[in-house]
């Protein structure tokens, strides 16, 4: 600010065009020294060089407001040159397919309220089940195996009061039920069609291939259906000795046309 009054002092000083000459450069060049020189001194300037000044100061206006929109222009450029092409030479970006995503709970801060819900990505080709479930298996006649998911025990799935596991649908890999067996999960007691649900049994095979007898339920949740074992869960819990944050892999095949459920321990 202080260089600013000495020039402008400077300038009132000179009163004719020949001394302001004598202190510019030659030839004369626009700029921002002489556009603010001529704010206030517009007489050192000749009626050319004024107009000159006054297209520099229309430039340093419209730069300022002018928005940054070279990266839109060029998306923009690229669209043209792709959709002007005939179809067969068009290419455009490959698309990559993401990984399944697996909805999960996750522990709530205190028992007594429910668990966070938390996003897991699963890829790639279904685990091997150990040589012991496959010899099972072959003993029992059994077929159609499928992989049905990974599962970690939660607090709720480990509690007594609750005695249920739980399998939200959209976490599940494959369709295992036949069309039979989903209305079957429909169903209700009563006459009215509005008491109990029936629920589905079938067999679960323990991680020591012990056989239970269980109902599978299919619960109408906010979020998504779920199905859960329940009734007798807890004596699985009690007999493997499950904690919270046990993992399991759940499987399913038939014998004959009844479902069973496996539950390889990790």
């Amino acid at each position: 600010m202080r260089d600013l009054k000495t020039l402008k002092e400077l300038v009132a000083s000179v009163t004719d065009w020949k001394s302001l000459e004598k202190m510019s450069c030659k030839p004369f060049k626009p700029s921002i020294l002489h556009l603010a020189i001529s704010q206030d001194a517009p007489h050192l300037y000749s009626e050319e060089q004024l107009i000159q000044l006054k297209k520099l100061s229309k430039l340093l206006s419209s730069a300022e407001s002018k928005p940054n929109t070279n990266k839109t222009d060029k998306r923009v450029t690229k669209k043209r040159q792709i959709e002007e092409r005939p179809k067969e030479e068009r290419v455009m970006p490959a698309t990559i397919k993401k990984p399944r995503k697996i909805i999960l709970e996750q522990n709530g801060p205190s028992p007594d309220l429910p668990p966070r819900r938390i996003i897991l990505e699963h890829s790639g080709p279904s685990p091997d089940l150990p040589m012991q479930f496959k010899n099972r298996i072959a003993e029992l006649s059994g077929h159609d195996l499928k992989y049905l998911m990974h599962k970690r025990l939660f607090w709720s799935d480990v509690k007594p009061n609750n005695n249920r596991l739980s399998m939200p649908i959209n976490e599940i890999m494959c369709e295992f039920l036949t069309q039979a067996e989903i209305e079957k999960l429909d169903e209700r007691n009563g006459s009215n069609g509005k008491g109990r649900l029936v629920g589905l049994e079938l067999t679960v095979l323990d991680p020591c291939l012990r056989e239970f007898t269980l109902p599978l339920k299919k619960w109408s949740m906010q979020r998504t259906d779920t199905y859960n074992l329940v009734t007798d869960w807890n004596s699985i819990v009690s007999t493997n000795e499950f904690e919270e944050g046990q993992e399991l892999q759940i499987w399913s095949f038939r014998v004959d046309n009844k479902l069973y459920l496996l539950l390889n321990k990790l």
